[in-house]
């Protein structure tokens, strides 16, 4: 049909729309709607990262202004790399990362978990000492994200961190490692772990993220994953991050009342069981947006922001990287505040 022909058909489509007063309807049913544009963020196999995951079967992406894409790193693929080659939107990242980040306008956004419970630095009675385990390997279950933690607990013991290596291991791993001779110590999250851990012959606790007097007591509570964005992107993002955020706060509060739901959709995704991952879900408590309202609307003041930088300085000592500036420049907790009211 012809250009005339064409214009016609359209003009009779407009002319009934208006005389039925339906011509959004009509716009909207003959033109298509735009696609939803993804909003890309790197996730780890770290139990807090998990809840991510969750945001789709627990239905939670109807009140999303952007397609959540998530994507689990490739051990090949270097998350910070993927931030700075401008691969991801975001990436969870372990306190370790976080000065490599803000080098790349990384702003931290979102505090994801804290260890809870009881956890700890265990080592074969051999090398029980910090003289001991100078120069040996430390098993660390997940990889660098729990270096934090285990830096934290190295220090506590009396043990310099640049004197050991940090070998990451797979948590169900840690014991068979340390019985064999591989690792001198290693960390443990869970206390269903640690007890695992402490029932096997001729091992030592020596620091405890509880206070016991068989060892020296470690701080719970320490935020081991941070949510990071890139600042120059947050402006034009902010709706975006503001219903993220508010959605993965609903995903945490739906997880801690009805857990065993949660726990099956991991084990689903995975392929891990679902006891595996109650065992995880032991080492930390996964923070919302109340938390993160109580825990950064300080600054610096705040005490995640106090324990934060008190962590990455450490870690800087440890890694000889460089050392966080004002939080003032790299904590973003208006994203937080902003997404918390009704």
């Amino acid at each position: 049909m012809g250009e005339g022909g064409d214009g016609m058909i359209w003009l009779k489509i407009i002319t009934a729309a208006v005389l039925s007063g339906s011509l959004f309807a009509v716009v909207e049913t003959v033109l298509p709607s735009r696609p939803l544009q993804p909003f890309t963020i790197e996730i780890s196999d770290w139990p807090g990262d998990q809840i991510f995951a969750l945001i789709e079967p627990l239905g939670l992406t109807a009140s999303l202004p952007v397609r959540l894409d998530l994507r689990r790193a490739p051990p090949s693929r270097d998350p910070v790399q993927a931030f700075r080659d401008g691969l991801v939107d975001a990436v969870s990242v372990g306190l370790d990362r976080v000065p490599e980040l803000l080098a790349e306008g990384g702003r931290v956004i979102y505090a994801l978990d804290e260890v809870t419970g009881e956890g700890g630095l265990v080592a074969a009675s051999d090398f029980a000492t910090p003289a001991g385990l100078r120069g040996r390997k430390i098993g660390v279950a997940f990889g660098r994200t729990l270096e934090p933690l285990a830096v934290s607990l190295l220090d506590h013991a009396g043990v310099d961190p640049q004197d050991v290596t940090l070998v990451p291991l797979a948590p169900d791993r840690l014991g068979a490692a340390l019985q064999s001779g591989r690792v001198a110590a290693v960390v443990a999250v869970s206390p269903s772990g640690l007890a695992l851990l402490r029932q096997r012959p001729g091992v030592v606790p020596l620091a405890l993220t509880s206070a016991q007097p068989e060892a020296a007591p470690i701080e719970a509570g320490l935020v081991t994953h941070v949510l990071v964005v890139r600042e120059s992107r947050i402006p034009d993002q902010r709706d975006s991050l503001r219903a993220i955020l508010r959605v993965l706060s609903e995903a945490v509060g739906m997880c801690r009342k009805t857990t065993d739901p949660c726990l099956t959709l991991m084990a689903t995704a995975s392929g891990r069981s679902a006891d595996a991952w109650r065992q995880d879900f032991e080492a930390v408590h996964l923070l919302d947006l109340a938390d993160n309202q109580t825990m950064l609307a300080g600054g610096a003041e705040a005490p995640v922001a106090r324990r934060l930088v008190a962590t990455v300085a450490l870690l800087g000592h440890h890694g000889a990287r460089s050392a966080l500036p004002s939080t003032a420049t790299w904590l973003d907790s208006s994203l937080v505040e902003e997404a918390a009211r009704p």
